[in-house]
């Protein structure tokens, strides 16, 4: 499956992308995702969560992150989630015990965590896994209705990238453009929308600066100095 880049690198990276119709969703409404509907609230209060989990290692490494940056990758997850479990419900699957066992790990993880903040971190972080075991289940059941007894790996990935995207056009994913994300080049992408929020200088300064091309592992973060200005309660580490 394709990869969409969250600006958090390592911590929230190397998932799925999603596509579909990135809109105006209602108020207080994040996105809305074929029958269901991500709250402001849901993905705020998981933000915090994240936050709360992650913390501690973004000190230990010496950093500090947006908290909005945070957000966006989160809702994203949840989209990403949302798509997932309606697509296994519309194809009548279920999570395989890879999947099981990736939550199993998250959740051995989130020990250390306070225990009002584990499930939504395990939420997060095993979406990668649920979308790419329910993604290969559907590819597999659409390769063996065309008459592919013994599908390669490459022909069970497009069928299943061709599932995930065919499916926003019969049910539609809306998302709040408040979030900075759009569909670009039909992945659910993080945008420069906030300068139509936020237009000052000092809001330009917080937008993601071209990584260092020497380093193939790098990615787009907002200047560590626009981050640092910003009051703790928007910064996370």
């Amino acid at each position: 499956m394709h990869k969409f880049r969250l600006l958090v690198p390592v911590v929230l990276a190397g998932v799925l992308t999603t596509t579909g119709c990135a809109g105006s969703a209602s108020p207080g409404v994040a996105a809305r995702v074929g029958d269901e509907t991500i709250t402001a609230g849901e993905v705020d209060e998981t933000t915090r969560h994240l936050c709360t989990a992650l913390g501690e290692r973004f000190k230990e490494e010496g950093r500090l992150v947006q908290l909005g940056v945070i957000r966006q990758g989160v809702l994203q997850f949840l989209v990403l989630r949302s798509q997932a479990d309606q697509l296994a419900e519309e194809y009548g699957v279920e999570p395989s015990a890879a999947y099981r066992q990736a939550v199993a790990e998250h959740a051995r993880t989130a020990t250390d965590f306070p225990e009002e903040v584990r499930d939504d971190y395990v939420t997060v972080l095993s979406t990668d896994a649920l979308a790419s075991d329910i993604a290969s289940q559907v590819g597999r059941i659409e390769l063996a209705e065309e008459g592919f007894t013994e599908p390669t790996e490459e022909q069970v990935q497009q069928a299943a990238r061709d599932a995930f995207t065919s499916w926003p056009d019969a049910n539609g994913i809306d998302v709040d453009p408040k979030y900075g994300i759009e569909l670009v080049d039909g992945v659910l992408t993080e945008v420069d929308t906030s300068l139509s929020f936020a237009v000052s200088d000092k809001a330009r300064a917080g937008l993601p600066v071209d990584p260092d091309p020497a380093d193939p592992g790098a990615v787009p973060e907002p200047d560590p100095a626009y981050v640092g200005s910003l009051p703790s309660n928007q910064t996370c580490g």
